[in-house]
Protein backbone atom coordinates (compact mmCIF):
# COMPACT_ATOMS: atom_id res chain seq x y z
CA UNK A 1 0.00 0.00 0.00
CA UNK A 2 2.96 2.41 0.59
CA UNK A 3 4.26 2.09 -2.83
CA UNK A 4 0.25 3.37 -3.98
CA UNK A 5 0.82 6.43 -1.62
CA UNK A 6 3.38 7.60 -3.35
CA UNK A 7 4.53 6.34 -6.63
CA UNK A 8 1.34 6.95 -9.26
CA UNK A 9 3.95 8.21 -12.10
CA UNK A 10 0.42 8.01 -14.48
CA UNK A 11 -0.62 11.20 -12.40
CA UNK A 12 2.63 12.71 -12.00
CA UNK A 13 1.77 15.99 -13.15
CA UNK A 14 -1.62 16.36 -10.99
CA UNK A 15 -0.01 14.93 -7.85
CA UNK A 16 3.32 17.10 -8.30
CA UNK A 17 1.41 20.30 -8.78
CA UNK A 18 -1.03 19.47 -6.21
CA UNK A 19 1.90 18.95 -3.63
CA UNK A 20 3.45 22.68 -4.65
CA UNK A 21 -0.01 24.11 -4.15
CA UNK A 22 0.12 22.73 -0.50
CA UNK A 23 3.57 24.23 -0.10
CA UNK A 24 2.35 27.49 -1.21
CA UNK A 25 -0.88 27.82 0.84
CA UNK A 26 0.35 25.41 3.79
CA UNK A 27 1.31 27.73 6.77
CA UNK A 28 5.02 26.61 7.57
CA UNK A 29 5.65 28.65 10.75
CA UNK A 30 5.87 25.15 11.79
CA UNK A 31 6.99 24.87 15.96
CA UNK A 32 10.98 24.31 16.57
CA UNK A 33 10.99 24.58 20.33
CA UNK A 34 14.08 22.76 21.44
CA UNK A 35 13.71 19.79 23.45
CA UNK A 36 16.89 18.56 25.30
CA UNK A 37 17.13 16.17 28.18
CA UNK A 38 16.48 18.39 31.05
CA UNK A 39 13.13 17.91 32.30
CA UNK A 40 10.07 20.31 31.88
CA UNK A 41 7.59 20.05 34.29
CA UNK A 42 3.91 18.56 32.97
CA UNK A 43 1.61 20.41 36.07
CA UNK A 44 0.04 18.28 38.41
CA UNK A 45 -2.70 16.75 36.30
CA UNK A 46 -1.22 13.50 35.47
CA UNK A 47 -3.11 10.67 33.72
CA UNK A 48 -3.64 8.06 36.06
CA UNK A 49 -1.10 5.25 35.87
CA UNK A 50 -2.33 1.98 34.13
CA UNK A 51 -0.01 -1.28 33.22
CA UNK A 52 2.09 -1.76 30.35
CA UNK A 53 4.75 -4.28 29.85
CA UNK A 54 7.59 -3.96 27.20
CA UNK A 55 7.45 -5.94 24.34
CA UNK A 56 10.68 -4.56 22.61
CA UNK A 57 12.48 -1.64 23.08
CA UNK A 58 14.72 0.10 20.29
CA UNK A 59 16.50 2.92 18.85
CA UNK A 60 16.99 4.00 15.14
CA UNK A 61 18.99 6.65 13.33
CA UNK A 62 16.37 9.31 12.12
CA UNK A 63 17.86 9.15 8.85
CA UNK A 64 17.93 5.34 8.86
CA UNK A 65 14.29 5.38 9.55
CA UNK A 66 13.52 7.71 6.25
CA UNK A 67 15.25 5.60 4.18
CA UNK A 68 14.08 2.14 5.80
CA UNK A 69 10.53 4.35 5.06
CA UNK A 70 11.48 5.67 1.77
CA UNK A 71 13.27 2.41 0.24
CA UNK A 72 10.18 1.04 -1.37
CA UNK A 73 8.95 3.88 -3.09
CA UNK A 74 11.18 4.34 -5.80
CA UNK A 75 13.38 7.44 -7.19
CA UNK A 76 10.68 9.24 -8.75
CA UNK A 77 10.68 13.11 -8.74
CA UNK A 78 7.95 13.39 -6.32
CA UNK A 79 8.82 11.04 -3.76
CA UNK A 80 12.41 12.59 -4.22
CA UNK A 81 11.02 15.93 -3.37
CA UNK A 82 9.09 14.78 -0.34
CA UNK A 83 12.27 12.67 1.52
CA UNK A 84 14.23 15.83 0.40
CA UNK A 85 12.03 18.10 2.36
CA UNK A 86 11.68 15.35 5.40
CA UNK A 87 15.66 15.36 5.65
CA UNK A 88 15.84 18.81 5.99
CA UNK A 89 13.22 18.98 8.35
CA UNK A 90 15.54 16.54 10.72
CA UNK A 91 18.76 18.14 10.24
CA UNK A 92 16.89 21.34 11.15
CA UNK A 93 15.65 20.32 14.01
CA UNK A 94 19.07 18.34 14.77
CA UNK A 95 21.42 22.17 14.59
CA UNK A 96 18.67 23.65 17.05
CA UNK A 97 19.20 21.05 20.10
CA UNK A 98 23.09 21.08 19.07
CA UNK A 99 22.71 25.05 19.48
CA UNK A 100 21.02 24.66 22.29
CA UNK A 101 23.64 21.85 24.04
CA UNK A 102 26.40 23.86 22.61
CA UNK A 103 27.60 21.42 20.43
CA UNK A 104 28.24 21.01 16.40
CA UNK A 105 28.07 17.50 16.32
CA UNK A 106 24.35 15.95 16.65
CA UNK A 107 22.46 12.82 15.50
CA UNK A 108 18.70 12.30 15.81
CA UNK A 109 17.13 9.33 16.68
CA UNK A 110 13.82 7.99 17.61
CA UNK A 111 13.06 5.48 20.61
CA UNK A 112 9.89 3.34 19.54
CA UNK A 113 8.94 0.68 22.13
CA UNK A 114 6.51 -1.55 21.56
CA UNK A 115 4.64 -2.49 24.74
CA UNK A 116 1.30 -4.62 25.64
CA UNK A 117 -1.55 -3.08 27.69
CA UNK A 118 -5.28 -4.25 28.60
CA UNK A 119 -7.86 -3.14 26.77
CA UNK A 120 -11.65 -4.97 25.65
CA UNK A 121 -12.13 -7.63 22.74
CA UNK A 122 -15.72 -7.90 20.44
CA UNK A 123 -17.19 -9.36 22.72
CA UNK A 124 -16.64 -7.08 25.70
CA UNK A 125 -13.93 -9.58 27.88
CA UNK A 126 -10.57 -8.23 28.88
CA UNK A 127 -7.55 -8.58 26.33
CA UNK A 128 -4.06 -7.63 26.18
CA UNK A 129 -3.36 -6.20 22.75
CA UNK A 130 0.08 -4.44 21.71
CA UNK A 131 0.87 -0.39 20.16
CA UNK A 132 4.13 1.43 19.88
CA UNK A 133 4.89 5.00 21.76
CA UNK A 134 7.73 6.71 19.96
CA UNK A 135 10.21 9.81 20.74
CA UNK A 136 12.68 11.80 19.53
CA UNK A 137 16.17 10.91 21.09
CA UNK A 138 19.69 12.50 19.97
CA UNK A 139 23.62 11.44 20.77
CA UNK A 140 26.69 13.76 20.08
CA UNK A 141 30.49 13.25 19.07
CA UNK A 142 29.53 9.43 17.97
CA UNK A 143 28.54 8.69 21.54
CA UNK A 144 26.62 5.29 21.85
CA UNK A 145 24.47 6.63 24.35
CA UNK A 146 20.97 8.58 23.00
CA UNK A 147 19.27 11.16 25.32
CA UNK A 148 15.54 11.38 25.72
CA UNK A 149 14.24 14.76 23.83
CA UNK A 150 10.92 16.33 26.09
CA UNK A 151 7.93 16.10 23.56
CA UNK A 152 6.04 19.03 22.49
CA UNK A 153 2.54 16.94 22.66
CA UNK A 154 1.17 13.68 22.06
CA UNK A 155 -0.19 12.49 19.20
CA UNK A 156 -2.15 9.14 18.70
CA UNK A 157 -1.91 8.10 15.05
CA UNK A 158 -4.43 5.79 13.98
CA UNK A 159 -3.03 3.65 10.87
CA UNK A 160 -4.92 3.19 7.63
CA UNK A 161 -6.39 -0.30 6.16
CA UNK A 162 -3.36 -3.15 6.24
CA UNK A 163 -4.54 -7.17 6.22
CA UNK A 164 -0.65 -8.14 6.71
CA UNK A 165 1.35 -7.90 10.07
CA UNK A 166 4.46 -7.09 8.78
CA UNK A 167 2.83 -3.12 8.45
CA UNK A 168 1.58 -3.08 12.25
CA UNK A 169 3.36 -0.27 14.14
CA UNK A 170 4.76 -2.82 16.28
CA UNK A 171 6.42 -4.45 13.45
CA UNK A 172 7.69 -1.66 11.16
CA UNK A 173 8.38 1.91 10.93
CA UNK A 174 5.01 3.44 9.47
CA UNK A 175 4.77 6.00 7.14
CA UNK A 176 2.98 7.75 9.15
CA UNK A 177 6.60 8.72 11.59
CA UNK A 178 7.39 11.10 8.69
CA UNK A 179 5.04 13.80 9.80
CA UNK A 180 4.35 13.87 13.69
CA UNK A 181 7.57 15.54 14.71
CA UNK A 182 8.89 16.68 17.99
CA UNK A 183 6.41 14.57 20.04
CA UNK A 184 5.44 11.26 21.96
CA UNK A 185 3.55 9.42 19.35
CA UNK A 186 1.53 6.55 20.22
CA UNK A 187 0.40 4.18 17.47
CA UNK A 188 -1.78 1.03 18.31
CA UNK A 189 -2.14 -2.07 16.52
CA UNK A 190 -5.28 -2.78 16.39
CA UNK A 191 -6.90 -6.54 17.49
CA UNK A 192 -5.66 -8.51 14.97
CA UNK A 193 -2.04 -7.34 14.47
CA UNK A 194 1.22 -7.26 16.60
CA UNK A 195 0.10 -9.59 19.64
CA UNK A 196 -3.13 -10.41 18.61
CA UNK A 197 -2.29 -11.50 15.33
CA UNK A 198 -4.51 -14.92 15.33
CA UNK A 199 -7.46 -12.99 15.92
CA UNK A 200 -10.16 -11.01 13.35
CA UNK A 201 -9.70 -7.74 13.15
CA UNK A 202 -12.64 -5.96 13.78
CA UNK A 203 -12.84 -4.04 10.74
CA UNK A 204 -15.11 -0.50 10.94
CA UNK A 205 -16.14 -1.46 14.64
CA UNK A 206 -15.80 2.61 15.53
CA UNK A 207 -15.97 2.03 19.38
CA UNK A 208 -14.46 -0.83 20.09
CA UNK A 209 -11.15 1.05 17.76
CA UNK A 210 -12.12 3.98 20.09
CA UNK A 211 -11.93 2.25 22.96
CA UNK A 212 -8.44 -0.14 22.38
CA UNK A 213 -6.65 3.22 21.24
CA UNK A 214 -8.13 5.30 24.48
CA UNK A 215 -6.35 1.98 26.36
CA UNK A 216 -3.40 2.55 24.51
CA UNK A 217 -2.49 6.44 24.86
CA UNK A 218 -2.93 5.25 28.61
CA UNK A 219 -0.23 2.46 28.77
CA UNK A 220 1.93 4.75 26.78
CA UNK A 221 1.92 7.34 28.89
CA UNK A 222 2.45 6.12 31.71
CA UNK A 223 5.30 3.80 30.13
CA UNK A 224 6.86 6.95 29.16
CA UNK A 225 6.66 8.48 32.54
CA UNK A 226 8.52 5.80 33.76
CA UNK A 227 10.38 4.92 30.74
CA UNK A 228 12.10 8.34 29.55
CA UNK A 229 14.63 10.40 31.50
CA UNK A 230 12.64 13.68 29.92
CA UNK A 231 8.73 15.04 30.92
CA UNK A 232 6.29 16.20 28.30
CA UNK A 233 6.71 20.10 27.48
CA UNK A 234 4.45 21.82 30.25
CA UNK A 235 2.01 23.21 27.84
CA UNK A 236 1.53 19.59 26.08
CA UNK A 237 -1.86 18.18 24.57
CA UNK A 238 -3.32 15.73 22.85
CA UNK A 239 -4.41 14.94 19.18
CA UNK A 240 -5.49 12.47 17.45
CA UNK A 241 -4.48 12.07 13.62
CA UNK A 242 -5.36 9.33 10.73
CA UNK A 243 -6.21 8.23 7.04
CA UNK A 244 -8.53 6.17 5.61
CA UNK A 245 -9.28 3.59 8.08
CA UNK A 246 -7.37 5.77 10.54
CA UNK A 247 -9.42 8.62 9.77
CA UNK A 248 -12.66 6.82 10.92
CA UNK A 249 -10.70 5.80 14.09
CA UNK A 250 -9.06 9.12 14.67
CA UNK A 251 -12.91 10.31 14.71
CA UNK A 252 -13.88 7.74 16.80
CA UNK A 253 -11.34 8.66 19.65
CA UNK A 254 -12.21 12.11 19.21
CA UNK A 255 -15.73 11.37 19.65
CA UNK A 256 -15.21 8.95 22.94
CA UNK A 257 -13.15 12.18 24.49
CA UNK A 258 -16.35 14.35 23.56
CA UNK A 259 -18.65 12.21 24.95
CA UNK A 260 -16.30 11.26 28.01
CA UNK A 261 -15.10 15.13 28.71
CA UNK A 262 -13.61 13.72 32.11
CA UNK A 263 -10.84 11.98 29.16
CA UNK A 264 -10.74 15.22 27.63
CA UNK A 265 -9.26 17.07 30.04
CA UNK A 266 -6.70 15.01 31.34
CA UNK A 267 -5.23 14.31 28.07
CA UNK A 268 -5.74 17.63 27.34
CA UNK A 269 -7.37 16.37 24.05
CA UNK A 270 -7.43 20.02 21.31
CA UNK A 271 -8.36 18.14 17.80
CA UNK A 272 -8.73 15.39 15.45
CA UNK A 273 -7.13 15.66 12.17
CA UNK A 274 -8.83 12.71 9.51
CA UNK A 275 -8.16 12.44 5.66
CA UNK A 276 -10.71 10.56 3.53
CA UNK A 277 -12.20 8.29 6.12
CA UNK A 278 -15.34 6.36 6.15
CA UNK A 279 -16.96 8.20 8.82
CA UNK A 280 -20.02 6.93 8.10
CA UNK A 281 -20.27 3.27 7.43
CA UNK A 282 -23.90 3.07 6.31
CA UNK A 283 -23.57 5.90 3.64
CA UNK A 284 -19.95 4.79 2.63
CA UNK A 285 -21.72 0.97 1.89
CA UNK A 286 -24.68 3.11 0.02
CA UNK A 287 -22.28 4.77 -2.82
CA UNK A 288 -20.28 1.92 -3.45
CA UNK A 289 -23.72 0.06 -4.05
CA UNK A 290 -24.57 2.82 -6.00
CA UNK A 291 -21.60 2.91 -8.26
CA UNK A 292 -21.80 -0.62 -8.55
CA UNK A 293 -18.19 -1.22 -9.49
CA UNK A 294 -14.92 -1.14 -7.20
CA UNK A 295 -11.10 -0.61 -7.40
CA UNK A 296 -10.91 -2.05 -3.56
CA UNK A 297 -12.43 -5.51 -3.46
CA UNK A 298 -11.09 -6.77 -0.09
CA UNK A 299 -13.66 -4.00 1.53
CA UNK A 300 -16.40 -6.32 1.18
CA UNK A 301 -15.67 -9.62 2.95
CA UNK A 302 -13.14 -7.45 5.71
CA UNK A 303 -16.48 -5.56 6.14
CA UNK A 304 -18.44 -8.07 6.42
CA UNK A 305 -16.36 -10.60 8.35
CA UNK A 306 -15.81 -7.93 10.50
CA UNK A 307 -19.46 -6.92 10.90
CA UNK A 308 -20.80 -10.84 11.18
CA UNK A 309 -18.22 -11.05 14.42
CA UNK A 310 -19.03 -7.75 16.04
CA UNK A 311 -22.39 -7.87 15.74
CA UNK A 312 -23.55 -11.91 16.03
CA UNK A 313 -27.11 -11.24 17.55
CA UNK A 314 -27.73 -9.44 14.05
CA UNK A 315 -25.22 -10.36 11.10
CA UNK A 316 -23.79 -13.59 12.82
CA UNK A 317 -26.87 -15.38 11.65
CA UNK A 318 -26.21 -15.19 8.02
CA UNK A 319 -23.33 -17.44 6.56
CA UNK A 320 -20.88 -15.89 4.07
CA UNK A 321 -22.54 -18.43 1.19
CA UNK A 322 -25.87 -16.56 1.37
CA UNK A 323 -23.66 -13.15 0.60
CA UNK A 324 -21.38 -13.66 -2.19
CA UNK A 325 -21.39 -14.95 -5.67
CA UNK A 326 -20.61 -18.39 -6.27
CA UNK A 327 -17.31 -16.88 -8.75
CA UNK A 328 -16.33 -15.55 -5.31
CA UNK A 329 -17.04 -18.55 -2.78
CA UNK A 330 -15.18 -20.92 -5.50
CA UNK A 331 -11.97 -19.12 -3.80
CA UNK A 332 -13.52 -18.21 -0.29
CA UNK A 333 -10.91 -20.90 1.27
CA UNK A 334 -7.90 -18.99 -0.37
CA UNK A 335 -9.44 -15.26 0.85
CA UNK A 336 -9.87 -16.70 4.22
CA UNK A 337 -6.53 -17.80 4.81
CA UNK A 338 -4.89 -14.30 3.01
CA UNK A 339 -6.90 -12.20 5.70
CA UNK A 340 -6.40 -15.21 8.70
CA UNK A 341 -2.58 -15.56 8.25
CA UNK A 342 -1.60 -11.61 7.93
CA UNK A 343 0.71 -12.61 5.62
CA UNK A 344 -0.70 -10.74 2.78
CA UNK A 345 -0.78 -6.84 1.84
CA UNK A 346 -4.19 -5.06 1.02
CA UNK A 347 -2.47 -4.67 -2.65
CA UNK A 348 -1.87 -8.68 -3.19
CA UNK A 349 -5.52 -9.31 -1.92
CA UNK A 350 -6.94 -7.11 -4.08
CA UNK A 351 -5.11 -8.31 -6.92
CA UNK A 352 -6.50 -11.79 -6.56
CA UNK A 353 -9.94 -10.64 -6.12
CA UNK A 354 -9.66 -8.55 -9.21
CA UNK A 355 -8.02 -11.12 -10.94
CA UNK A 356 -10.43 -14.13 -10.42
CA UNK A 357 -13.32 -11.99 -10.54
CA UNK A 358 -13.08 -10.24 -13.39
CA UNK A 359 -15.93 -11.49 -14.91
CA UNK A 360 -18.01 -8.70 -16.61
CA UNK A 361 -16.21 -6.46 -18.57
CA UNK A 362 -16.94 -3.35 -20.82
CA UNK A 363 -15.98 0.19 -21.74
CA UNK A 364 -17.19 1.60 -18.03
CA UNK A 365 -14.89 -0.71 -15.91
CA UNK A 366 -11.36 0.55 -15.55
CA UNK A 367 -9.01 -1.84 -15.82
CA UNK A 368 -8.45 -1.69 -11.80
CA UNK A 369 -12.30 -2.25 -11.14
CA UNK A 370 -14.70 -4.93 -10.98
CA UNK A 371 -18.70 -5.36 -11.04
CA UNK A 372 -20.07 -5.14 -7.37
CA UNK A 373 -22.52 -7.95 -9.35
CA UNK A 374 -19.27 -10.27 -9.41
CA UNK A 375 -18.74 -10.07 -5.89
CA UNK A 376 -22.41 -10.45 -4.09
CA UNK A 377 -25.39 -12.72 -4.47
CA UNK A 378 -28.61 -10.95 -5.72
CA UNK A 379 -30.09 -10.77 -2.43
CA UNK A 380 -27.38 -8.10 -1.15
CA UNK A 381 -28.37 -5.46 -3.93
CA UNK A 382 -32.39 -5.49 -2.67
CA UNK A 383 -32.23 -3.18 0.26
CA UNK A 384 -35.46 -4.74 1.71
CA UNK A 385 -34.04 -8.43 2.10
CA UNK A 386 -33.72 -9.27 5.90
CA UNK A 387 -29.78 -9.51 5.17
CA UNK A 388 -29.25 -6.14 3.57
CA UNK A 389 -31.53 -4.62 6.51
CA UNK A 390 -29.39 -6.45 8.81
CA UNK A 391 -26.06 -5.30 7.80
CA UNK A 392 -27.12 -1.78 7.73
CA UNK A 393 -28.14 -1.89 11.35
CA UNK A 394 -24.94 -3.04 11.90
CA UNK A 395 -22.98 -0.88 10.18
CA UNK A 396 -25.07 2.09 11.66
CA UNK A 397 -23.95 1.39 15.16
CA UNK A 398 -20.52 2.83 13.41
CA UNK A 399 -21.89 6.04 12.25
CA UNK A 400 -19.57 8.93 13.47
CA UNK A 401 -22.32 11.64 12.32
CA UNK A 402 -24.92 11.37 14.78
CA UNK A 403 -25.48 10.79 18.52
CA UNK A 404 -22.84 12.70 19.98
CA UNK A 405 -21.88 16.66 19.64
CA UNK A 406 -18.16 17.78 19.44
CA UNK A 407 -16.94 20.08 21.76
CA UNK A 408 -13.56 19.95 19.81
CA UNK A 409 -12.17 20.86 16.75
CA UNK A 410 -12.71 18.62 13.50
CA UNK A 411 -9.83 19.04 10.77
CA UNK A 412 -10.75 17.13 7.50
CA UNK A 413 -9.11 16.68 4.19
CA UNK A 414 -10.67 14.98 1.58
CA UNK A 415 -10.59 14.37 -2.56
CA UNK A 416 -14.15 14.30 -4.62
CA UNK A 417 -11.87 11.89 -7.26
CA UNK A 418 -11.57 9.39 -4.26
CA UNK A 419 -12.82 5.84 -5.54
CA UNK A 420 -12.13 3.97 -2.15
CA UNK A 421 -13.54 5.80 0.49
CA UNK A 422 -16.55 8.13 -1.02
CA UNK A 423 -15.88 11.76 -0.11
CA UNK A 424 -19.40 12.43 1.01
CA UNK A 425 -18.68 10.88 4.03
CA UNK A 426 -16.61 14.28 4.73
CA UNK A 427 -19.49 16.02 2.88
CA UNK A 428 -21.75 14.40 6.30
CA UNK A 429 -19.33 15.18 8.89
CA UNK A 430 -19.70 18.69 7.58
CA UNK A 431 -23.42 18.55 7.47
CA UNK A 432 -23.95 17.34 11.37
CA UNK A 433 -21.55 19.47 13.43
CA UNK A 434 -21.20 22.54 11.00
CA UNK A 435 -18.92 25.33 12.39
CA UNK A 436 -16.89 22.73 14.39
CA UNK A 437 -15.29 20.87 11.38
CA UNK A 438 -12.84 22.49 9.44
CA UNK A 439 -13.10 20.84 6.10
CA UNK A 440 -10.37 20.92 3.19
CA UNK A 441 -11.46 19.58 -0.20
CA UNK A 442 -8.52 19.35 -2.47
CA UNK A 443 -9.18 21.55 -5.86
CA UNK A 444 -7.54 19.09 -8.12
CA UNK A 445 -9.82 15.96 -7.94
CA UNK A 446 -7.08 12.97 -7.36
CA UNK A 447 -7.68 9.35 -6.66
CA UNK A 448 -7.70 8.15 -2.71
CA UNK A 449 -4.14 7.18 -2.00
CA UNK A 450 -2.89 10.48 -3.68
CA UNK A 451 -5.41 12.15 -1.34
CA UNK A 452 -3.55 10.51 1.64
CA UNK A 453 -0.48 10.66 0.59
CA UNK A 454 -1.17 14.78 -0.16
CA UNK A 455 -3.02 14.91 3.45
CA UNK A 456 0.72 13.45 5.31
CA UNK A 457 2.08 16.39 3.23
CA UNK A 458 0.16 18.78 4.27
CA UNK A 459 0.51 17.75 7.60
CA UNK A 460 4.28 17.63 7.53
CA UNK A 461 4.03 21.27 6.31
CA UNK A 462 1.98 22.37 9.32
CA UNK A 463 3.19 20.35 11.94
CA UNK A 464 0.98 19.67 14.57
Amino acid sequence: MLSKLISANKSFLRLFSAIILIIATASCDRKQQNGSDENDNVGNNYPEAVYYNVLDDETIAALDIIEQIFSNLGDDVQTTFFKNMVIADINSFADSIATTIGTHDIELGLRKIAYSYYSTDVNGEPIEISSAALWRVYRKNNDTVWHDISPEKIVMVEHFTITSDAEAPTQCSPFELLVTGNTLTIMPDYIGYGLTRHLPHPYLNHDLCATNSIDALAAGYTLFDEVASCELKEDWTTCVIGASQGGGNALAVHKFMDTNPEYAEVWKFEYSYAAAGPYNPSLTMEKYFEKGKTSYPLIYPFTLKSMMQSYPDILGKYTEEEMFSDEYLQMKDTIDYMFESKNFTTAEINELLVKNLRITVDEDLSDDEIYLSDIFKEAMFNNNSEIVKDLYKCLDKNDLTRDWTPSHRIRLFYSSGDRTVPYENSIAMKEAFGDKVDATELEEPVDHFEACTLWMIKVFLEGL
